[in-house]
């Protein structure tokens, strides 16, 4: 017989006890599964993370390359992308494509083909409003430590490509060691960028265009111009009908405009803070900027602000204070300086290593301030080396266009004829016609035959450049040649002269016999040639050791200088300047792609 304890029987209690186990066992496996479930969660939600990351991989992938992810180009007109095989190693993801890794957990993504739609397309034609899908998929993989996968879990991820149809290769321009464009409402960069003036939040050279980081608020607005100085560049936006400047790079000598200066620079575009009501709403019409200095043009009166060393602000004084971060007026007023009640309407171009700037008014006369030791300032010969005042260019009417650039010291590695190289030119009508005039250095023929023998001498007032086969619609001065595009019987071309020690001439290797030191250099204008024919040329700009075009079909060519990916053809280093115009070839219209 069962003995009773504290009126149980052992029975129930055993009973009872049977029960409450299995409800603790089912509890915890209701807690387990709990737990199991929320970590898969966290895994699924770990392989959605990654398969994004493959969209963000492909976007930079179609950023970055372009031979290959031209659509339109494809066999059929229009066919599949590759991202994975088509970045060839340009565009890397960390640890090769693996997201996350330790000893027991990993995460990767694997990028499928994006295919075009072809609705409205036609063979060969790109598509005004082109749409794509990508697929990209992530995997989470559990190990044991030891390398085997134990449970894998994947999240596929798809989104849509599109690009603009509004596609606008406007301006493209050459600071020392880069060249910037404007495309498709962007600014895009590509060469050297040790101070971040490539603008893509990085300190890395690119022998391809990077798009600038985002230049202030343009989904509703548009870039009107940009420059491109020796390690800094700007750029004037509209938004809303407000006008603003966006500057990047270096800011040592405070040329950001941002109050703030010493030492710093920036990799990505921050506002110039205007000190003044000019600078308010839609009154700036015009930037410039030249070596360590930035201008702007509002309300028909001149601002500079950045290094002062050489005078190059205007204001009246060189020096004390060297530098300047704030936007001020020039100095305007005295004999032979600007007038109090001028306005201005251009401010020249080039610049990427003159300390000299100029300003046409709009009774289509220059006036230039800075650096006047080599003649650039165009006043005749120089009382003294630099100038703080804007001063009028002698001997000069009807002027249109203007563009200085050159050296301010006297050597480089040893040869003295340096101090020969910085120079001005300005288009100047005449009787209907525009003709072009240089002054400053000529030791390479850049302002015309060297006064002085080949390397040697320098013009001190405007002498007119003879041998053009037409008339010259815009001019644009580099550090030792200069270029000009020319209407010849109603068809644009491009002319160059000067040095060509670097192919800037943009007329093949072998194009004029060495006159001097070693250098091949003309004086006499020479075509660039090997661009695309049947295509005309819309603008064409030189600067630094560089000459670049904007084709019809908004296609860009470039030539000179190649050392930094200046060129952007994926090439860069000693050996790999371009003697003839070569495409800047990710900057084809069909390549601005955007995935959302």
């Amino acid at each position: 017989m069962i003995q009773r304890k504290n009126g149980y029987s052992l029975v129930l209690i055993i009973l009872m006890s049977t029960f409450i186990l299995a409800l603790l066992a089912g509890a915890m496996r209701v807690v387990t599964q709990s737990y199991i479930y929320s970590q898969e969660e966290y895994y699924y939600k770990l392989a959605q993370e990654a398969g994004e990351a493959g969209t963000a991989y492909a976007n930079a992938c179609l950023d970055a390359n372009g031979t290959e992810q031209s659509w339109s180009s494809a066999p059929g007109g229009i066919g599949p992308l590759h991202p994975e095989t088509n970045c060839k190693g340009a565009v890397t993801f960390p640890g090769n494509r693996y997201v996350f890794e330790n000893s027991k957990l990993r995460t990767t993504f694997e990028v499928g083909d994006l295919e075009a739609s072809t609705k409205g397309a036609s063979s060969g034609v790109a598509l005004s409003a082109a749409t794509a899908q990508i697929s990209s998929t992530g995997r989470v993989e559990i190990t044991n430590g030891s390398g085997t996968v134990l449970k894998t879990y994947t999240a596929v991820v798809k989104k849509s490509v599109t690009w603009p149809a509004d596609i606008d290769a406007a301006r493209i321009v050459s600071g020392t060691n880069r060249t910037c464009a404007i495309l498709s409402n962007n600014v895009w960069c590509w060469g050297r960028n040790h101070m971040g003036q490539l603008g893509d939040g990085t300190t890395s050279d690119s022998n391809i265009p990077v798009k600038v980081r985002s230049v202030g608020d343009m989904r509703n607005g548009k870039i009107i111009d940009v420059f491109a100085a020796q390690h800094h560049s700007c750029a004037l936006t509209e938004f809303n009908s407000v006008k603003k400047i966006y500057c990047w790079g270096d800011n040592r000598f405070g040329q950001l405009g941002n109050s703030d200066f010493h030492d710093s620079y920036s990799t990505v575009p921050i506002e110039v803070k205007e000190s003044t009501s000019a600078f308010a709403g839609n009154k700036i019409s015009a930037i410039g900027g030249t070596g360590d200095a930035s201008c702007a043009i509002a309300s028909g009166k001149v601002y500079c602000w950045g290094s002062n060393e050489k005078g190059q602000l205007g204001r009246g004084h060189v020096g004390s204070p060297s530098f300047s971060a704030t936007p001020n007026q020039i100095k305007s007023g005295g004999v032979d300086k600007i007038p109090s009640n001028y306005s201005a309407v251009k401010l020249s171009t080039g610049g990427t290593r003159s300390q000299t700037m100029c300003v046409i008014t709009t009774e289509k006369r220059a006036y230039c301030w800075g650096m006047a030791k080599y003649g650039q300032m165009g006043i005749g010969s120089p009382a003294k080396n630099f100038y703080g005042e804007a001063t009028r260019v002698v001997n000069l009417e009807g002027v249109t266009d203007i563009s200085q650039d050159g050296y301010t010291w006297d050597t480089d590695h040893g040869r003295p004829i340096y101090e020969y190289l910085s120079h001005t030119c300005a288009l100047v009508e005449v009787s209907g016609t525009n003709k072009v005039y240089c002054w400053g250095g000529a030791g390479r023929g850049q302002s015309g035959p060297p006064p002085g023998g080949p390397g040697f001498g320098v013009y001190f007032t405007p002498v007119q450049i003879n041998g053009l086969p037409g008339e010259p619609k815009s001019i644009g001065a580099g550090i030792s040649h200069t270029c000009a595009l020319v209407d010849v019987s109603g068809t644009n071309k491009v002319y160059c002269w000067g040095g060509n020690e670097f192919g800037q001439l943009g007329a093949g290797e072998s194009s004029n016999p060495s006159e001097s030191g070693g250098f091949i250099q003309s004086s006499t204008p020479r075509e660039v040639g090997g661009l695309p024919a049947g295509e005309k040329i819309v603008s064409m700009s030189a600067g630094a050791n560089r000459g670049c075009v904007i084709m019809e079909n908004k296609r860009s060519y470039c030539w000179g200088l190649n050392e930094n990916g200046q060129i952007g053809d994926g090439t860069s280093g000693k050996g790999n300047n371009r003697f003839s115009p070569t495409e800047s070839l990710f900057l084809r219209p069909v390549q601005n792609r955007y995935i959302y």
